[in-house]
């Protein structure tokens, strides 16, 4: 007779689509592949619209948590303030930590009291376990996992025609889009600025549209998941030095990554548009970049770390590890 699955439980607060969420979905489902028995929680006032990945798995939606007796807790971001709130987090129970920002270390930011709360810790970026593990408050063993992207369902959008010749999504910084927008605006060229919130397949479809798209994120990030989107449809992608894409976004390799300020963007961006003709190597490299942060790559890392989640959890200190290759 076969062992039943270890129930793993998943916590969200969910008010809008985000990267964020995006991430902590695609965990459930690497949980669900791997074997363990997948369950989340939701704050009563989550919002139910078509954005929230888990209208799918309404099956999977627990009301009382402290109900479920689960096995073992994934949690991310504030996650931790709803998992204390239902008395499960104890050490018996191992947790899971997702980190996907740096800001967790710093003091003034409400997800740094966290860190000495014990769990197994996958940090999305280098970056990101650094800055952890430089706080010196972790409790327990630390792991990177880079972040990665559907890339079938993203590589969906690539098409041949390019009909806008600039994109500039300037969510994060909309007034330097603006600027860019207008600086980059001379006569005969097709300029396109995204500083609203658009769905995510309208993100997709336009950067498959565009020659260049010039990527403005926060000045600190996480990772940047945006960039690999683009490299994964074919545009020839602009992203500033934010330090935590140093890995992927290659300068002259796979993208031009000039400093984050609107001299060098613009310059970037004007070379990219000089040079198109000559940028099929680039492409090529940032299409492999892409394929490279493909989920299973992460499905795998994350499967070291759940086969080895007993050994892990008996670190109980600030030994660090990483996922066998």
């Amino acid at each position: 007779m076969d062992a039943p699955r270890r129930k793993i439980l998943f916590f969200r607060h969910f008010e809008r689509f985000a990267g964020h969420h995006l991430k902590v979905w695609h965990y459930f489902n690497h949980a669900a592949a791997l074997g363990l028995d997948p369950y989340v929680a939701f704050t009563p006032n989550s919002v139910w619209d078509e954005r929230n990945p888990w209208r799918a798995a309404r099956d999977r939606v627990v009301q009382d948590p402290a109900k479920l007796d689960p096995d073992m807790l994934f949690l991310s971001g504030m996650d931790w303030s709803l998992a204390l709130a239902a008395g499960l987090v104890r050490d018996e129970l191992p947790v899971l930590n997702l980190v996907q920002h740096v800001f967790h270390a710093w003091p003034d930011n409400p997800r740094s009291a966290f860190l000495p709360y014990r769990a197994i810790r996958i940090c999305v970026s280098p970056e990101v376990r650094e800055a952890i593990e430089a706080t010196g408050r972790v409790r327990g063993p630390v792991v990177t996992i880079p972040d990665a992207i559907e890339f079938d369902e993203v590589r969906s959008f690539a098409r041949p025609e390019r009909d806008i010749d600039v994109l500039i999504a300037a969510l994060k910084a909309p007034e330097l889009g603006r600027r860019l927008a207008k600086r980059l605006g001379v006569p005969g060229r097709v300029v396109e600025l995204i500083d609203t919130r658009i769905p995510r397949a309208e993100f997709l479809a336009k950067m498959s549209r565009a020659h260049v798209t010039t990527f403005l994120p926060w000045e600190i990030e996480g990772f940047y998941i945006p960039a690999l989107e683009g490299m994964a449809v074919g545009t020839v992608v602009v992203c500033p030095d934010i330090v935590v894409n140093r890995s992927f976004c290659l300068p002259g390799v796979n993208c031009f990554r000039p400093e984050y300020e609107e001299d060098p963007l613009a310059q970037a961006t004007e070379s990219a548009l000089a040079a198109l003709a000559d940028l099929a190597p680039m492409r090529a490299r940032a299409l492999e970049t892409a394929r490279e942060h493909d989920l299973p790559r992460e499905r795998e890392a994350f499967a070291s770390v759940v086969s080895r989640l007993d050994e892990l959890w008996s670190q109980d200190g600030e030994e660090t590890a990483e996922p066998p290759r």
